[in-house]
């Protein structure tokens, strides 16, 4: 299936929503399921809270380079191995017996996911439709994602309170399935760089300067002074980040983003 070729099937558009919407559902979920984590795993809330710091911490840390790996690797690919990995971190959130196995499957694996799933989503849909069909698909995903904001609390609640926090994850698999099965709905996207025109040093510098700005904003209540500092020196490194991308793209490399 070529780019386009499909611009009249909604088809896509569901496969992507269905990403989004859990997305949103799993981090909305995780603000229910904390106190059950927390006794079930022998833990205690500041430990779990770190778990989901860094889940963002990864997924900032790496949405830049994911973005650009896009252009290299291809968008239709890129999505899918981020959805088989979100699908492969929740599982072992499901399955854990400790903590740190939790930490590996919920804030590392399914960290990673998140960072190659969040950019391909609205790149796919601008990929396979156009004009007016764009604009109501891109609206569609905004409508989704705030759908499941809504649910979250009383899905995650019900199942949380009868059941288990793990079947509140588990739920998610369902879509996780349902995308890995409609993956040959999505149009493919041909790569339009090679790996030669990866900008390493760039990807590097850009997640030191995500991290300390993430870091900076979680950390914000707990010590201001800290935190503060933190978002200087993420703020500073993302302004040499983009001198030197700008000298990059002077210098005729392709730069990890076009300032």
């Amino acid at each position: 299936m070529n780019e386009r070729a499909n611009e009249n099937s909604w088809i896509p558009l569901i496969v992507v929503a269905c990403a989004s919407f859990i997305i949103v559902l799993d981090s909305l979920f995780m603000n229910v399921s904390i106190s059950h984590i927390v006794a079930d795993l022998n833990s205690d809330v500041s430990t779990v809270q770190m778990i989901v710091s860094f889940n963002t911490l990864i997924t900032a840390a790496l949405i830049l380079l994911s973005t650009k790996l896009q252009d290299i690797v291809g968008k239709k690919k890129l999505f899918f191995i981020g959805a088989a990995l979100f699908g492969i971190g929740i599982f072992t959130a499901v399955i854990s017996s400790s903590v740190i196995m939790f930490f590996v499957g919920w804030a590392a694996i399914k960290g990673v996911a998140g960072a190659l799933m969040l950019p391909a989503i609205v790149s796919i849909i601008s990929g396979t439709y156009s004009g007016k069909m764009r604009t109501i698909a891109l609206a569609t995903l905004g409508i989704v994602a705030g759908l499941a904001d809504i649910l979250a609390p009383l899905i995650g609640g019900v199942i949380t309170t009868y059941f288990s926090w793990r079947y509140t994850f588990a739920f998610e698999l369902i879509f996780i399935l349902f995308i890995l099965v409609m993956q040959n709905k999505i149009p493919n996207f041909k790569p339009t760089e090679s790996k030669n025109d990866l900008d390493i040093i760039g990807a590097i510098i850009s997640s030191i300067g995500l991290v300390l700005l993430v870091l900076g904003i979680l950390t914000l209540t707990n010590d201001i002074a800290t935190s503060i500092i933190e978002i200087i020196l993420g703020l500073m490194v993302l302004a040499i980040f983009i001198w030197y991308e700008l000298k990059r793209k002077r210098s005729g490399k392709v730069p990890l983003l076009d300032v």
